[in-house]
């Protein structure tokens, strides 16, 4: 079988597995399409594979049947709590098992893992807002425990002090949020409205958002709407994830950076049969694949250098 692993996933039983997850952001697409992924290159390595989810850490599933299991592919809470929710002897007996974690890995991990280059979406969303323009950026985040939005942070910030404009933070204090199962960012819209208002109130006011995750970008949309503004002409927004179906809804049009959710959920299983292979062999060494992000268009963000420039013009030829 070619790219993964030379057939040694078949006829394995191969469990995909949310750990510290609510139901409602295991479902959340960005999930979702990682496990189809992983489900696809399962079914095309002739694996037999099942999807668990294992909201609570104290005790395993009772649909994982422990003594049948070959390998997982995991996604966790990318929380500090998942630290020392992940020593339980409930845990400690997947780690026993060959594993690969998609999207994130999240503290006091085992295995491999195959992630988001959540650093690279900052730092790309800051250098397109320059691009077009935008000398005052904001970054929104209601879940401030969230690893993997801080990392996108970091990211916009270094991006901002490199090219000598002004960032701001909007972010909820931490508080109960990290709690385990962690819920999805949609639940957060009241946190998000307080926030809109924070800055919308400050000064200078920022004329660009960066929100770390499309989720995020749907809720300001909505509180924004509610204010009587409209995104791209009255303030821009850009985002991470490129979340399918969600963007077919905002208008106008998010822009937004691909993590390539599906391509990270395919890649865990050929990196899962190394993994197996390796271990096999006892030359197995722990590995992490970083993906790159790729940016889509959206229009969304405004170019305030073209707005900038038709006033100008049209200042000179004495329109209003």
């Amino acid at each position: 079988m070619d790219g993964t692993g030379n057939g040694i996933l078949t006829g394995r039983q191969i469990a995909i597995v949310s750990l510290g997850l609510d139901r409602s952001l295991v479902t959340m697409p960005v999930i979702s399409e990682a496990f189809l992924g992983a489900e696809e290159a399962l079914r095309e390595a002739g694996a037999r594979s099942q999807i668990v989810q294992m909201p609570d850490l104290s005790e395993l599933s009772s649909e994982l049947r422990m003594d049948q299991l070959d390998g997982l592919i995991l996604t966790g809470a990318m929380v500090n709590e998942f630290a020392s929710a992940a020593t339980s002897p409930a845990v400690n007996r997947l780690r026993k098992l060959p594993s690969v974690w998609v999207i994130g890995e999240p503290p006091n991990a085992w295995g491999d893992s195959i992630v988001a280059d959540d650093f690279a979406v900052g730092l790309g969303a800051a250098e397109q807002l320059v691009a077009n323009g935008h000398r005052h950026l904001a970054f929104l985040n209601p879940v401030p425990g969230n690893l993997l939005f801080a990392r996108r942070e970091d990211g916009f910030y270094s991006a901002a002090r490199r090219l000598g404009v002004q960032a701001q933070s909007f972010c909820q204090s931490p508080d109960s949020s990290s709690q385990l199962p962690l819920q999805a960012p949609t639940s957060r819209f009241d946190v998000v409205q307080l926030l809109i208002d924070r800055m919308l109130t400050s000064t200078p006011r920022p004329t660009a958002l960066f929100t770390a995750a499309d989720s995020v970008a749907a809720l300001a949309y909505c509180a924004l709407g509610m204010r009587g503004m409209r995104v791209g002409r009255d303030i821009s927004i850009i985002s991470g994830n490129n979340t399918p179906g969600l963007l077919s809804v905002p208008y106008p049009h998010l822009a937004t950076f691909d993590i390539h959710s599906r391509k990270i959920g395919a890649l865990a299983v050929r990196q899962l049969a190394v993994q197996i292979a390796e271990r096999n062999n006892n030359v197995y060494a722990q590995r992490q694949v970083v993906v790159k992000p790729t940016f889509i268009p959206g229009e969304s963000v405004c170019d305030l250098k073209n707005t900038a420039l038709s006033n100008n013009n049209s200042k000179r030829h004495g329109g209003f």
